[in-house]
């Protein structure tokens, strides 16, 4: 008699759990507009550093003119590397 009751109250709360997830599921389905364009997060634009080859984002980096040309670093000291090896 206890297993059948505790059967059901598996049962029960099993039931419940799933209600609240495909309700949240299909409410989130529906809330998105079919014509509205998908919101986008925006990116921020970056650069490569010919030093150490890293990405760096493009406000944070270190800029630098060499021979004409301008060129972005991830640090000083890959500018200074960049430029020991270039000079001549």
């Amino acid at each position: 008699m206890i297993r059948n009751l505790l059967v059901f109250i598996v049962i029960i709360v099993v039931y419940y759990s799933l209600k609240t997830v495909l309700r949240s599921a299909l409410k989130a389905y529906h809330e998105e507009e079919p014509n509205a364009p998908a919101a986008r997060l925006k990116g921020e634009e970056m650069v490569l550093d010919p030093e150490c080859r890293t990405y760096v984002i493009k406000d944070r980096a270190l800029t630098r003119r060499f021979q004409g040309k301008l060129y972005s670093f991830c640090s000083e000291a890959c500018a200074q590397r960049y430029e020991e090896k270039h000079r001549g």
